[in-house]
């Protein structure tokens, strides 16, 4: 196993610098994975697509999306993954100075409170052994800390020492109805569970995970707008802007392949270019199609391949070409495609002294719409856990009145583009079994003016935070919200608990994570969404008073 990271001393240099992490800071190459799927299933990588399409079935809930009495038993397996860049993310908060979160740390220990009573968490990390102890959650710990991914820990222990895995391949072979429920099935994890599968003797495997194709090709931000080269083949005359933005989205990969329309903002898809320059190029013309044809002032670019907010920047004056330039090459190193989008100033709203922008989102859970709406709580663009948001609250904090039907809308349609003819023809019907879809509401200013805007902003083709309030509501009806924040160095799972159920004592809370300085999350119930936001940020508040968060 390496890291980009070659030389002798820069390997010692980030070892001395990966400290307070979960887990160790080794990424497998493409040699090495290529080993080990010739050696667990017989062949290279380049068949496993076309077998996990075959062999891993996406789990469709029978009923509803909201809580399942009789719903099978479940293997909690949950690894960060190079489709969402997680070790460089890391890495570069490493490089630059800055904390970073542990992504793989925490995805791995929050998965565990999603458990029901007979599932099988399967882990590695402190914080998920905590978070076992904690649920009482049945469990298999692999070990193997040195590997970032879960996914790379299983594929070697699977090649080096399977019998550390025997307890998994009894209990799925106990139980052929099981749902294994991950946060990506990416290819690592697809050549792992077509292993496990044929360990377990089993025909196919559930998965409760969207099908490779979707978790490959579509879980990214790429598929929202046109190219800047489509969107120039474009005739803008004698288009208004409304006819425009639904011209230009029609030429969008998404609505090109799957026949997917959802209210958008305009925006441009720059794709990654052989020089930093014509990346860069790119950039500003994009930045020009934006003034041109819609007369906005300023963009934001975004990563098309990164979560949480991560490397985004807001408010670029879209004028301003050597400021554009300057982003461009910053953008570049990362590596995937980005989108210039027009910049909004959302509606805001006040709760607990701290202003909120109105940015929504919705769910697809068990391959259905998950009912009603939450409102994700942002800092910037960074996100901090989500609250309950019902058609009367959007009427409350001033959004208009159709956009709570039309957001429900955009949600089925995108469910169902993937049940579609359209969906069958790319490999990936019925493959959309679970993720979230982000909406802003507010004004891009331009020949829209003053107008409030509606639009999808990120699709969320994955497992992702806003489970976490999902499954918390299972238990707890009502508005619910929850936040993430920052642990104390030796704030463990235990001690926050404690501290919570003190802090609180006569309200439904739940300490769903702690990864000591990385990452925390807390949920709590309320008499309505400011409530319930409230309640949520005076545990946080709580926390910091007892020294368990910073």
């Amino acid at each position: 196993m390496t890291t980009d990271h070659d030389t002798p001393s820069a390997e010692a240099a980030l070892a001395a610098a990966w400290q307070g992490f979960s887990t160790g800071y080794r990424v497998l190459t493409e040699t090495e994975l290529d080993v080990l799927c010739h050696k667990l299933l017989g062949h290279g990588p380049a068949a496993v697509a076309d077998r996990a399409a075959r062999e891993l079935r996406s789990y469709t809930a029978t009923v509803t999306a909201g809580p399942q009495p009789n719903r099978p038993p479940a293997v909690i397996m949950h690894s960060a993954t190079r489709t969402t860049r997680g070790f460089d993310g890391d890495l570069a908060d490493v490089r630059a100075g800055r904390d970073p979160y542990d992504v793989a740390g925490y995805l791995e220990a929050r998965a565990v409170s999603l458990a029901a009573a007979g599932d099988l968490a399967v882990g590695r990390t402190q914080p998920w052994r905590d978070a076992v102890r904690h649920y009482g959650t049945d469990s298999l710990d692999v070990g193997l800390l040195e590997p970032y991914y879960l996914s790379d820990a299983l594929l070697t222990v699977a090649a080096e020492t399977p019998r550390v895995l025997v307890p998994l391949v009894e209990w799925l072979r106990d139980r052929p109805s099981a749902v294994v429920r991950l946060y990506a099935l990416d290819t690592e994890t697809q050549v792992f569970l077509l292993w496990l599968k044929a360990q377990a003797g089993l025909d196919a495997l559930n998965v409760d995970a969207n099908n490779p194709v979707v978790s490959d090709r579509w879980n990214r931000k790429n598929h929202i707008h046109p190219t800047v080269e489509d969107a120039l083949a474009i005739t803008a005359v004698g288009l208004d802007a409304d006819a425009l933005l639904q011209a230009e989205q029609r030429a969008s990969e998404a609505h090109r392949l799957l026949g997917l329309a959802v209210p958008v903002l305009p925006g441009y898809l720059v794709e990654r270019s052989a020089s930093v320059a014509a990346f860069a190029d790119s950039v500003v013309e994009a930045a020009r199609l934006l003034r041109e044809r819609y007369g906005l002032e300023y963009g934001c670019l975004k990563p098309c391949e990164a979560g949480d907010g991560a490397r985004i920047v807001p408010g670029i004056a879209l004028k301003n070409e050597e400021t554009l330039r300057d982003h461009a090459v910053e953008a570049y190193q990362h590596g995937d495609a980005y989108l210039l989008e027009a910049h909004v100033d959302f509606l805001h709203c006040e709760i607990g002294g701290r202003r909120f922008i109105i940015a929504p989102s919705g769910h697809i859970r068990g391959g259905r719409v998950a009912a009603g709406l939450t409102l994700q709580l942002m800092n910037g663009v960074a996100w901090e856990g989500n609250v309950t948001l019902t058609a009367d609250d959007c009427a409350r904090l001033g959004v208009p009145a159709e956009y709570h039907d039309r957001m429900t809308a955009a949600l089925n349609a995108v469910r169902n583009a993937f049940h579609g003819p359209r969906a069958a023809e790319q490999g990936c019907k019925g493959g959309l079994v679970t993720g979230g879809v982000d909406f802003a509401v507010g004004r891009i200013g331009g020949v829209f003016g003053d107008r409030v805007v509606l639009g999808a902003i990120d699709f969320n083709l994955s497992s992702h935070g806003a489970e976490y309030l999902r499954s918390f509501q299972d238990k707890v009806p009502g508005h619910v919200a929850t936040r993430v924040y920052r642990p104390a160095s030796e704030a463990d799972l235990a001690a926050t608990v404690t501290a919570v159920t003190g802090l609180a004592p006569d309200v439904a809370t739940q300490v769903v994570a702690s990864v000591p300085g990385r990452w925390g999350m807390v949920a709590a119930a309320g008499t309505s969404l400011e409530d319930a936001a409230r309640t949520a940020q005076r545990l946080v508040e709580g926390l910091r008073s007892l020294a368990l968060a910073r």
